[in-house]
């Protein structure tokens, strides 16, 4: 039986790259969107194309009965890749509580419950496991009008060294990816214009690049690395963020 994965917020963008890259090299991905939708099928199409054991799961991430019974019924899972997230725009003082709710639900809250299930279905297999957040530079430098966004990406940094410091004796690596600009839905081509000249790469990322990396951390290459945020940014955060008020 192939090892298993599932990546959360794999119907497009950098989840959808992720969910592919992991089915090339042999895993069952359950490929998963919080609604039923056009983009989830074709993903679970696609990736099934490369890994036939391969399936699809929808689940409202803002929802912990959701979460729960999305766990439910697995023979194994090997691999969780904590990708959905959600933003909108708002100045701190306008901020409605309602968005700032389903923000944190999604963007941590989220991660938090899908990462507890999964530890203890790796746990209770005795084999192991990795638990991949996928993080923002925005956890590092704020982004003004995100508060909430940014809040709930460095709520998720904290937990990822929490969780790997926990369950390290359980051979349960967690690390994060610290993602800057990458050219997905999330980053509109007029956006990343104007991020290119903070970028010292003087590149948008590709999300075929952050697959490749969660691919190597969930590897028997990388047994030893827990705890980590492997910041990928061509520089972005190297001073010039800070420095741009705009962005």
């Amino acid at each position: 039986m192939p090892p298993c994965a599932l990546v959360t917020g794999s119907s497009r963008g950098i989840g959808r790259s992720i969910a592919r890259e992991l089915a090339a090299r042999g895993y069952a991905v359950i490929v998963h969107g919080s609604r039923d939708s056009d983009a989830l099928h074709s993903a679970a199409a696609e990736i099934q194309q490369l890994s036939p054991k391969s399936t699809m799961v929808i689940a409202d991430l803002s929802d912990s009965a959701a979460i729960r019974a999305m766990f439910t019924g697995w023979d194994r899972l090997d691999v969780l890749v904590n990708n959905a997230a959600t933003q909108n725009r708002s100045s701190f003082v306008d901020l409605k509580e309602a968005d700032l709710d389903l923000v944190l639900a999604v963007n941590l809250k989220a991660p938090f419950l899908c990462s507890q299930l999964a530890a203890r279905q790796m746990r209770q297999q005795g084999t192991g496991g990795k638990i991949v957040n996928i993080s923002s530079v925005h956890a590092l430098d704020p982004k003004r009008n995100y508060a909430h966004y940014s809040t709930a990406k460095g709520g998720l940094e904290t937990l990822t060294k929490a969780m790997a410091l926990e369950l390290a004796a359980d051979n349960i690596q967690v690390n994060s990816i610290v993602a800057g600009a990458i050219a997905t839905e999330m980053t509109p081509a007029d956006r990343q214009s104007q991020l290119l000249s903070a970028v010292p790469a003087n590149r948008i990322g590709d999300p075929e690049e952050i697959a490749r990396l969660v691919a190597f951390l969930c590897s028997q290459q990388c047994n030893y690395l827990t705890g980590a945020a492997i910041v990928v940014d061509g520089g972005l955060t190297l001073g010039f963020c800070a420095s741009r008020p705009d962005l």
